[in-house]
């Protein structure tokens, strides 16, 4: 799960025609490139600096980095453009027509001058920050609930540290530690530049050397997701007795797996699980929860590797009428412990056809184009080397039941488990 703090507005990123990635990953020689068919349309060009896991001050920086970019100076097209924060990176894009390429990255390359605003601005940034806190936190006991339950889940590694913070933390960022902190990680040698757009190689080589664009490859810095380890198994249940929220449970829990398995094979096997799970089908959870024993109302599911040993389960639930949070709970575990003890194979079998739709249409140059840049932008987002076409291409083949019975058997082996009620008891 990659949390996001925004500090421009919301991050969107289209699909534009051709999708190139310069400065590699770790263990990777030289840049990747995806070509793809030019379609007419905007463009994106992306731009991440990898901080070193100080995800608050990180995200001050990135404020004040960006501003530059939407000051009195900005154009109205600028508003195309965004900033970010992540776990594991800052972002920086902008967007616009073929002919505008130069422009961008000239602008984009701003992000590596040292920072220099007066010290009464990058103080009022702050409020920003502020007023951004109170957007995504406060009266939210969602946001409040994964905050806290990913503290607990993630317990001594670096994703658990919140991007957004506290007002307290907000309060004592300083503008001598941003201009520090940029100085150490906007660098050339520690960015990775992705572009998607009508525009041909050749073309992107020059507007490159037209904006004076740093070549990323060159004396290009080792970068890899911090290890993650999981804490000892311990369950935690978090109360959030807001009056005015429909009654709810958020239930998740992180577990290891006995063997890793690559992270793009594992990513596709938790999704094809997840939907098993999602179906009332035998082994699934909406006969036992839903149209048997109305349990709940309605309910969401999804797995996720952290990486590739680890993965988390989210469930998240509305009571139906009568049941209590107790209840509810004890329901959940009970059906999702039935369903680890094997998928039947018609269950499989149907799901894993119906599960053609997580692929693109390979057949289809627009679609596939459109599924590898979003595809290509979430690896590079999360520190992760992206896949070629053709490599994407045979995962789905080396799929099989047996693998999504490893991984429901691990979901109910000893982890580490947060649950969060929302609102009244309905038993109370």
């Amino acid at each position: 799960m990659i949390k996001w703090a925004c500090g421009i507005l919301a991050l969107v990123i289209p699909f534009l025609g051709a999708i190139y990635f310069f400065g590699a990953m770790a263990g990777s020689s030289s840049a990747v490139k995806f070509v793809a068919h030019n379609n007419e349309s905007g463009q994106v060009h992306f731009l991440i600096v990898y901080p070193q896991h100080r995800p608050i001050l990180a995200h001050y920086t990135e404020h004040l980095a960006w501003l530059p970019n939407i000051g009195k100076n900005s154009r109205p097209e600028d508003r195309g453009s965004n900033a970010w924060t992540n776990d594991f990176a800052v972002g920086y894009w902008l967007s616009g027509p073929p002919e505008d390429l130069t422009d961008m990255l000239r602008r984009l390359q701003v992000v590596f001058d040292p920072i220099d605003l007066p010290q009464e601005l990058a103080e009022t940034e702050r409020d920003v920050m502020l007023r951004e806190y109170d957007w995504r936190m406060a009266n939210n006991p969602d946001t409040q609930a994964a905050e806290e339950m990913e503290a607990f889940l993630y317990k001594g590694n670096a994703i658990a540290a919140s991007v957004i913070g506290t007002p307290d933390q907000i309060k004592a960022l300083t503008y001598d530690a941003a201009r520090a902190f940029h100085a150490e990680t906007h660098r050339p040698e520690l960015a990775r530049l992705v572009v998607t757009g009508d525009v041909t190689e050749r073309q992107l080589a020059k507007a490159m050397a037209e904006a004076g664009f740093p070549t990323l490859d060159a004396d290009r810095e080792y970068i890899a997701p911090p290890p993650f380890t999981l804490a000892a198994p311990e369950a935690r249940i978090f109360r959030y007795p807001a009056p005015n929220a429909a009654a709810r449970m958020t239930w998740r829990k992180v577990v290891a797996l006995p063997e890793p398995v690559d992270f793009d094979l594992l990513e596709a096997q938790t999704a094809l699980a997840r939907d098993i799970l999602d179906t009332n089908l035998p082994g699934g959870l909406a006969g036992p929860l839903r149209f048997d024993a109305f349990v709940t109302k309605s309910f969401g599911v999804s797995i996720a590797p952290i990486d590739e040993t680890h993965i988390e389960l989210i469930f998240s639930a509305e009571p139906d009428k009568g049941i209590g949070f107790a209840a509810m709970q004890t329901a959940f575990e009970a059906a999702l412990f039935a369903s680890a003890q094997g998928v039947p194979a018609a269950t499989y079998d149907r799901v894993h056809e119906r599960f053609k739709g997580f692929w693109p249409d390979w057949s289809d140059e627009d679609e596939t184009e459109r599924w590898m840049a979003d595809y290509t932008l979430s690896r590079v987002s999360a520190l992760r080397e992206p896949k070629t076409e053709r490599q994407m291409r045979k995962i789905d083949a080396q799929i099989d039941a047996a693998d999504i019975d490893t991984i429901l058997a691990a979901l109910v082996a000893p982890g580490r488990t947060a649950i969060a009620f929302i609102g009244t008891d309905p038993n109370l």
